[in-house]
């Protein structure tokens, strides 16, 4: 049975855990890569309506890169971020 790709909706924010009112969710997708989404003060994105993505292999691999030879992707709205999920679940 093929697994349901997530979307931006089904991510779940938590508080970051190092910046002070930042949020970040942790989405793991069944192909093993790990995705950053994070937002907030200092932070390249709001944690609103932008987010900043990174995302990486397994628990703490390495780093994918996401375009223009860059490990984030800043600035993200809603739905860049489910197309990266989709885009990321590919791999």
């Amino acid at each position: 049975m093929k697994q349901r790709v997530p979307t931006f909706r089904d991510v779940v924010f938590k508080p970051h855990g190092v910046i002070k009112g930042g949020v970040q969710g942790l989405v793991k997708l069944p192909n093993g890569v790990t995705v950053s989404i994070v937002g907030g003060p200092t932070l390249y994105g709001d944690g609103v309506d932008t987010f900043e993505v990174g995302a990486w292999w397994g628990d703490h691999g390495d780093w994918i890169t996401l375009g223009d030879g860059e490990d984030i992707r800043s600035y993200q709205d809603k739905d860049q971020v489910t197309h990266i999920l989709f885009e990321l679940s590919k791999l």
